[in-house]
């Protein structure tokens, strides 16, 4: 089954800058969708459409057969509930601690959970960073605030996972950790869109790898683990 749809998608950008150029893409239900290409492509354009932080300028979207169109802001937020998103600039509140960012994160998806604390400070553990949970967001690298975005999108267990160069600021150590973390979300059955031209990634070879070049898309390529 489908899950996303682009059809006919372009995005233009006053006064006349043509991020996407008529995109058709069909992303199925358990996908591990690599998008590539270098910086201006078009990736985090193509992302932002998908969930909805910006409309196509002509072309729809589909979500499950449903248009984008059809969809009013509240049921869209309700979908999106469903949803981890790793932004490339992170989103985080930066004079809030490290634990508050991921405790909103788990409340908003509408989760319960027996111990949301024990749960948080596990996460943190595996990413070296629950002796940083009580500091301020601002009070972090750049790295370490990284993690924290993708810690708070994979916490939620979302149905779907997007992220926009997930692994930018991060250490070898740290990207081959979060690596092993995607295959094993992945393995669950659950969905990926991942932007990136980070080769460490691309050469992993983890599902469909989807180049796009000034706006267009220019390949799909299937690749095995």
């Amino acid at each position: 089954m489908n899950l996303f749809s682009f059809q006919n998608v372009n995005k233009i950008y006053p006064p006349y800058f043509k991020a996407l150029i008529n995109i058709n893409l069909e992303i199925k239900e358990g996908d591990f969708i690599i998008l590539t290409g270098s910086t201006g492509a078009g990736k985090t354009t193509l992302l932002k459409l998908l969930y909805r932080e910006e409309k196509p300028t002509s072309g729809e979207i589909f979500y499950k057969n449903i248009s984008y169109s059809e969809l009013k802001t509240r049921q869209f937020n309700q979908l999106r509930q469903k949803w981890g998103i790793i932004f490339q600039d992170y989103k985080l509140f930066p004079d809030l601690s490290v634990y508050e960012n991921i405790k909103i994160s788990l409340i908003l998806s509408g989760k319960k959970f027996k111990n949301m604390k024990i749960f948080i400070y596990e996460y943190l553990e595996r990413f070296l960073l629950a002796h940083k949970a009580q500091k301020k967001i601002k009070e972090l690298s750049g790295g370490e605030q990284q993690k924290v975005g993708v810690i708070r999108a994979l916490i939620r267990d979302p149905e779907v996972l997007i992220a926009d160069e997930p692994t930018g600021n991060l250490d070898p150590d740290s990207i081959k950790e979060i690596l092993q973390i995607l295959k094993e979300f992945h393995n669950k059955g659950k969905t990926i869109i991942l932007a990136t031209h980070d080769p460490i990634i691309i050469n992993q070879k983890l599902g469909k790898l989807i180049r796009l070049k000034q706006g267009e898309l220019i390949n799909n390529v299937e690749l095995f683990e």
